[in-house]
């Protein structure tokens, strides 16, 4: 029997792959019988039925994918089209109408990912860590994750999971391996336009055991270039500003050694070159917000962001000359004070957010200070991935990470976490 649609919620999801929002009432279904998709195939291909020959083969062997094709941009009736692996039911009945079996995996409409159980109830908030080039974010993302799987979850009560095995295989094999097991430097990120994989984020499921209720959370990491941020039209062009307008909270990474103020003053071996404007970019991602929720320049953004240093480790260095000392954290800075475990310490949160938001004035200037005073709810923090300086490479100390969960902890904080 059917499924009636006055049984199905019509509360909306947004999507953490493609970031549509969803209405549950309106799903599409996947069947798990093994055949159906090649029957429906062959059916499509034998009775050439027209209104539904986009998603099949020319030579009638296969299911397409008709969504998530176009999803990737690609063209779904060319040799590039995605093959199905499964039949997939275009309504939502959730009946299959080749096997007649009820079908109880749930996907996207739009990109035909996995929507989880539970999603009506516990609702998704999905955070993005954005940033320029160079700035250290596939660090960040690898450093964090295994952050919040062995330290954080524990502190807080709580589990991390992979939302699926694609997820769990390409961490380990991209990030985890080479990191931790291999002590050698990520490769950099390729263009959002230009590899699959940076179109496929690591996404994580985050439960916290908090009172009656669990919370839960979705990590939508997209290891974004930083070259794919650098105007609001090239954000657009690759829709970029879907996920970043959709989003629960944002990490907004910044490289001090990139900051033309600092990196004229600091002494660091390998010292990179000053990088892109971190003013700019920010603006870039103001603008595409305010554009997509339609927010007026005198409104305040309603999405959280954490304002992050990362690589701060190096300023924690003894000063060379009187120069050095006026962008070096000293003996005295807050930084130096720890957290306060398994609870959120607002007070030790607020005392860094004082230092740092003086610290940027004077560094990076007001103009960056004022975009930030654009959203309703925003912190600073200083992180550092590594915990110190690769040489060339490698990592001979291996990783010792600095803060890095404090924007996230923070983040959730502002979402229920106690």
């Amino acid at each position: 029997m059917a499924r009636k649609k006055d049984e199905q919620t019509s509360k909306q999801y947004v999507c953490p792959y493609c970031f549509s929002k969803v209405d549950m009432s309106a799903v599409h279904f996947v069947c798990t019988g093994s055949s159906c998709a090649k029957v429906f195939a062959s059916t499509v291909f034998s009775t050439r039925d027209e209104s539904k020959k986009m998603y099949v083969s020319k030579d009638g062997l296969h299911e397409i994918d008709y969504e998530k094709t176009m999803a990737f941009g690609k063209d779904p009736f060319s040799s590039n089209a995605i093959v199905a692996k499964q039949h997939i039911i275009r309504n939502s009945s959730g009946i299959c109408d080749v096997c007649k079996r009820p079908a109880y995996l749930r996907v996207c409409p739009t990109c035909h990912n996995q929507i989880p159980n539970g999603a009506e109830e516990e609702g998704n908030k999905i955070f993005v860590i954005l940033g320029p080039k160079g700035v250290g974010k596939s660090h960040y993302i690898a450093v964090l994750i295994n952050q919040l799987k062995n330290a954080i979850a524990t502190e807080f009560n709580g589990v991390l999971n992979a939302a699926n095995d694609t997820t769990t295989i390409r961490y380990r094999d991209v990030y985890y391996h080479r990191l931790y097991e291999e002590k050698r430097k990520l490769e950099p990120t390729l263009s959002f336009g230009a590899s699959d994989d940076s179109r496929e984020p690591l996404i994580f499921y985050f439960r916290i055991l908090n009172g009656e209720k669990p919370l839960m959370f979705t990590f939508a990491f997209f290891d974004t270039a930083g070259e794919d941020l650098v105007s609001a039209d090239k954000m657009r062009m690759l829709n970029l500003n879907a996920f970043i307008s959709m989003a629960s909270g944002i990490v907004y990474l910044v490289d001090p050694m990139q900051v033309k103020y600092i990196n004229q003053r600091i002494h660091v071996d390998d010292k990179p070159q000053v990088g892109p404007s971190a003013t700019d970019i920010l603006n870039n991602i103001c603008q595409i917000i305010r554009n997509n929720r339609k927010i007026k320049a005198k409104e305040k953004i309603d999405i959280p962001i954490a304002v992050s240093f990362t690589k701060s480790d190096v300023l924690f260095k003894i000063p060379e000359n009187e120069e050095e000392s006026k962008v070096l954290f000293g003996l005295n800075s807050s930084l130096h004070i720890p957290r306060e475990y398994g609870k959120i310490d607002n007070e030790n949160f607020e005392q860094i957010d004082a230092e740092l938001e003086e610290y940027i004035r004077r560094t990076i200037g007001p103009e960056f200070i004022q975009l930030v005073n654009g959203f309703k709810t925003h912190s600073y923090f200083a992180v550092s991935a590594l915990g110190c300086n690769p040489t060339g490479h490698t990592l001979p100390r291996g990783v010792s990470p600095m803060r890095v969960e404090d924007p996230f902890i923070w983040l959730l904080s502002k979402e229920g976490l106690r």
